[in-house]
């Protein structure tokens, strides 16, 4: 199964061609371009808010090699569409087109009011938020795994394999009682002043408490947030899906670090990771190397 992690690279001349991709989809459906165009995770999308008729809209342009342009995660915006009871874009065109060895999507939505907690997926503050916006978060969660879909996006081979890798435990993952999840709820990806989740490429069946583990690993540099995560999310992280979310976002978090990305994140996430294990894990670790 090609996943969203799998699917990235980044180049100027990708960035060279997003932005050719970005300015024909305007000329195409017939927008203005208002706003500053900005480039997605590992130059995987570049978007814009553009103007038609007066309105306002978000244009999202994907790429990917003609081999992975398809499966759940392609079509996942799309797919979004027929959720009820969430807050979240709506989809209003959808345009594909070849060049060479690629493919490119472009996908013009609702523009989603208010702003994102964040600017970056890992919470680096407090952000403030009160009661009624968590109590939105917990409602638009529960609706969501209510919805009825067959979308698979998770593979549970690789979710076992991983946590074995990493961690050295074999367990048994079955997907028969997976639930409905976002998929990628990062900080980035909610917004406040009103509430509402954005980016819906990557939702479909996962263990439940998978968006709150998600969340939750993307929270831990903040630990009163991650405290009030698991607080909320509590029968859900503590239970059997829940561990292996947890586990399995731990993975992916350390994957990235070793990348690059967020490498101060990552005593955090042997904490967490010693916690959910019973192991005691050091809270520091040696300041020099012993002199000789």
């Amino acid at each position: 199964m090609t996943t969203v992690d799998t699917a990235a690279s980044t180049s100027p001349a990708v960035r060279m061609a997003l932005r050719t991709a970005h300015s024909r989809s305007i000329a195409d459906l017939g927008l203005n371009a208002i706003g500053r165009a900005r480039f997605g995770w590992r130059d995987r999308s570049i978007g814009s808010v553009v103007e038609r008729a007066g309105g306002r809209y978000w244009l999202r342009v994907v790429w990917s090699a003609r081999g992975r342009a398809r499966g759940a995660w392609w079509t996942g915006n799309q797919e979004a569409s027929r959720i009820d009871g969430v807050a979240k874009p709506r989809l209003l065109d959808v345009r594909a087109w070849e060049e060479g060895p690629l493919v490119y999507r472009a996908e013009l939505m609702t523009l989603l009011p208010g702003r994102a907690c964040a600017t970056d997926a890992v919470l680096v503050g407090a952000p403030g938020l009160d009661e009624s916006w968590w109590g939105e978060l917990e409602h638009n969660l529960e609706a969501l795994s209510e919805v009825t879909t067959d979308r698979m996006v998770l593979d549970p081979e690789i979710m076992r394999r991983r946590i074995s890798v990493f961690f050295g435990l074999e367990m048994d993952i079955d997907s028969g009682d997976w639930v409905p999840s976002h998929g990628d709820l990062h900080w980035n990806n909610i917004h406040r002043d009103p509430f509402a989740i954005a980016d819906w490429e990557a939702w479909g069946l996962a263990p439940r408490g998978y968006d709150a583990a998600f969340l939750l690993g993307h929270s831990l540099a903040v630990p009163h947030v991650a405290d009030q995560i698991a607080r909320r999310f509590r029968r859900d992280l503590e239970s059997e899906g829940g561990i292996v979310s947890q586990l399995y976002v731990m993975t992916k978090l350390l994957t990235r670090a070793d990348a690059g990305e967020h490498e101060h994140l990552v005593p955090a996430l042997h904490r967490h990771v010693g916690r959910l294990l019973g192991t005691r894990v050091p809270l520091t670790r040696a300041s020099s190397a012993v002199t000789h």
